[in-house]
């Protein structure tokens, strides 16, 4: 009997007895000498490896903008060392170093120090950027003291060297994986800034730069297996060593910025179920600033010990009740507790002087906001999102210390229909809130029936409708359509109502992969009511936008965008005053 290829490969394939095991496991290595083997693609692991360049030149530069693109921004000689370097040691550790045009006015350097979950790294980076060497001062400064000179041209621009040190370290304890990180970071500007100031007539000068600002970042996280709590710390503390401009006839006439520092600290974390997903924050911080002020007849203050502590909580929770519904709940309270002080000025009214004195006030604000969300999926290409939101903000010295916002809103989304995406949304808002009551810190010459639009009690009614329409793989139009009409239902002086109208059209034509046409079309219209003590007003408001660009992609091996806009924009306004 003959047998081919195949039927020899279906014996073997089916009859175990005759099946031969040619895997390496089985091999008989008892003569081999494998003392003489030698692996010629493998490296040692404390081999040292990477590449150093180092480069010397010439620049001859008339143009201090050139700084800013090539790192050198003097005439003359300069060197510059690029590279990196990796070093494997046989006990674990492999160090990283990197350079990028170290030596010039713009370069940074880096080495990084690794051992299994442990990182060790250093930073450092010069950043310049130069604006100008051309300008004209009449006056120079010799440390506080504007003197006068012939005319003075210093470069405007600044200087940062910034320099990073950093750690992180991953373990386990008790079976649960916990993580830290410490970074901190050192920034100092140099150079001038051009500044305005009268002497008595407004002149420019070229104010020194000379600042340091120092942050520290440090965390810890520990974490389960459906669980993560998180600590950390942000401090940040800014040192201007610039003084303020003093004139020996017009005496201070600008103060630097002050010194100031501002520390957080934050706890956070998750809890991750099968079907939900909760997570919340906790922030606490306080901003300080008590430098010295500058010394001005017209301010007898000669320190200020501003202070703000602030308070911030956040928690969100993600259900997914079904395969088809999807409930999203979360809330947010913030709080700006304003202990600054508080000094007493001279003040004018709109008329003259009156000799009253007033304080500064010292401002706290409050907000909490609350919302609900749910998202239904009626089938494959239709959902609806329906949601509850509040809002309540709280602020002192105010005309309406609380006003509180509640808004109900729904939509409905369909993409099953054949090259068209529709999308339809409304909802409804009423705002309303704590007692309206003009006072003398807000209200000094003002109208008490007077109800400013963003405190008075509000009615909104919206509702909005975006198309999506793609006739050509090419091709594409998209327009939205919106209405609003908000009626400020108590206000007797002030706005009353108004109505909004608009519509948004545009076109998109991809010609091919790098080159899309596009144009654009919009419309506005808002008519609003106002009313006086004697007088009432309708302002009608017209707006138009008409345009149309390119964009051109795939220049410079894909690394350059090029892009036109021409956008001719029409405004009509028409008010018509009825007595």
């Amino acid at each position: 009997m003959k047998l081919n290829l195949i039927t020899l490969a279906i014996v073997f394939a089916t009859t175990p007895v005759m099946a031969a095991d040619f895997s390496l496991t089985k091999a008989n290595t008892s003569k081999v000498n494998v003392n003489t083997w030698k692996c010629k693609g493998c490296t040692d692991p404390s081999m040292l490896s990477g590449d150093v360049a180092v480069g010397i030149g010439y620049s001859n530069i008339d143009d201090v903008h050139a700084a800013n693109v090539l790192g050198q921004e003097d005439t003359g000689t300069f060197a510059a060392v690029n590279g990196r370097l990796s070093v494997n040691s046989n006990s674990g550790w492999r160090v990283e170093t990197n350079a990028n045009n170290l030596g010039m006015k713009n370069g940074d350097a880096g080495i990084k120090v690794t051992k299994d979950d442990l990182k060790l790294y250093a930073n450092y980076d010069q950043l310049n950027y130069l604006k100008s060497d051309k300008t004209l001062t009449p006056y120079y400064f010799s440390q506080d003291q504007l003197i006068s000179a012939t005319p003075y041209s210093p470069v405007l621009g600044v200087e940062r060297n910034r320099f990073t040190l950093g750690a992180d370290a991953q373990t386990d304890m008790l079976g649960l994986a916990l993580n830290g990180d410490l970074s901190f970071r050192s920034e100092e500007k140099l150079g001038h800034k051009r500044v305005s100031v009268a002497t008595p007539s407004p002149i420019n000068l070229a104010q020194p730069i000379d600042s340091r600002t120092n942050e520290l970042l440090a965390s810890s996280s520990l974490s389960g297996d459906n669980w993560l709590a998180a600590i950390s710390y942000l401090g940040s503390v800014y040192n201007n060593h610039a003084q303020e401009i003093y004139h020996e006839t017009y005496g201070s006439l600008l103060a630097p910025d002050p010194d100031n520092e501002a520390h957080q600290l934050t706890l956070s974390g998750n809890i991750r179920g099968q079907q939900s997903v909760f997570d919340a924050r906790v922030s606490a911080g306080r901003m300080i600033q008590d430098s010295s002020l500058v010394n001005a007849q017209i301010s007898p203050i000669q320190s200020w010990d501003g202070q703000i502590n602030t308070l911030d909580v956040d928690a969100n929770y993600m259900l997914m009740a079904s395969d088809r519904l999807r409930i999203q709940l979360a809330g947010r309270y913030s709080d700006r507790d304003n202990k600054s002080s508080s000094f007493e000025f001279p003040q004018y009214d709109f008329n003259a002087k009156t000799g009253i004195l007033f304080n500064n006030l010292a401002l706290d604000t409050k907000s909490t906001r609350g919302s609900a969300k749910f998202q239904y999926r009626l089938a494959k290409d239709y959902r609806i999102d329906a949601g509850y939101q509040f809002d309540r903000k709280e602020r002192n010295y105010s005309d309406r210390e609380t006003t509180d916002e509640h808004q109900l809103w729904a939509k409905v989304k369909m993409t099953g229909l054949e090259l068209w995406k529709i999308e339809l949304k409304g909802g409804v808002s009423r705002r309303d809130g704590s007692r309206y009551l003009a006072n003398e810190f807000t209200n000094v010459e003002e109208n008490p029936l007077l109800r400013k639009y963003y405190l008075a009690d509000r009615d909104r009614v919206e509702a909005e409708m975006r198309l999506f329409h793609q006739p050509l793989p090419s091709l594409s139009v998209v327009m939205n359509l919106r209405f609003a009409n908000d009626d400020y239902t108590n206000t007797k002086i002030g706005l009353t109502d108004d109505r909004n109208y608009s519509y948004q059209l545009s076109v998109n034509y991809l010609v091919n992969k790098q080159l899309s046409l596009y144009s654009f079309v919009s419309q506005e219209w808002i008519d609003a009511n106002q009313s006086g003590a004697q007088w009432k007003a309708e302002i009608n408001d017209r707006f138009v936008s008409l345009g149309g660009g390119f964009e051109y992609q795939g220049l410079l091996q894909n690394k350059l965008i090029l892009g036109a806009i021409i956008c001719l924009p029409t405004v009509i306004a028409t008010q018509i005053t009825q007595p």
